[in-house]
């Protein structure tokens, strides 16, 4: 909160809180990572408590004219982990307490996932989020070109899409003046 009320008092545009990808929020949300048997562990209600009570700290910190989104696991990418129905429902549970964006993300939660890495591999997750709980979605994960963002934003599987950065460093030299 005390870093929320910092970044409103500049002209940030937007603020994201991870909840994603292992980090300490993220760490309650799996069932893989969370094995508390108190009122913190156990089924998704639970396991989303202290992650919810922070977005809503947050929430109230941040000046209600600019975005508040979050990033979110869809998938753990490991048997027993996050699946589509929970990631739906957290999804859910963040859109009603006023979060505007969902940057939807997979993995990283364990060491033994199962990424499956290819052309436009995220995107799956961020089509599930946005269509079944109607709230804006970023995507990410190998979308290298104009074309393939252009279709995603066109079939509404996504409200936004992230390059590639290695496209992006390419597409910086390529630019930069030679001889200077």
């Amino acid at each position: 909160v005390q870093a929320t009320e910092r970044l409103a008092a500049t002209d940030a545009s937007m603020l994201i809180l991870d909840l994603s990808h292992g980090y300490l929020l993220a760490s309650f949300l799996s069932p893989l990572s969370n094995r508390r048997s108190d009122e913190f562990g156990g089924p998704l209600e639970n396991r989303a408590r202290y992650p919810l009570e922070v977005f809503e700290a947050v929430r109230a910190a941040w000046p209600e004219d600019r975005p508040l989104a979050a990033r979110i696991n869809a998938s753990d990418w490991a048997r027993g982990g996050v699946s589509d129905d929970e990631a739906i429902e957290l999804a859910a549970a963040l859109q009603d307490r006023g979060c505007d964006l969902l940057d939807v993300v997979a993995g990283q939660t364990v060491p033994n996932d199962r990424p499956e890495f290819h052309r436009l591999f995220l995107l799956p997750f961020s089509d599930l989020i946005r269509n079944e709980v109607g709230i804006p979605a970023m995507t990410s994960g190998s979308i290298t070109t104009a074309d393939q963002v252009n279709t995603i934003l066109a079939a509404g599987r996504a409200d936004l899409c992230v390059l590639d950065p290695r496209v992006l460093g390419e597409r910086t030299q390529d630019v930069s003046p030679k001889n200077s």
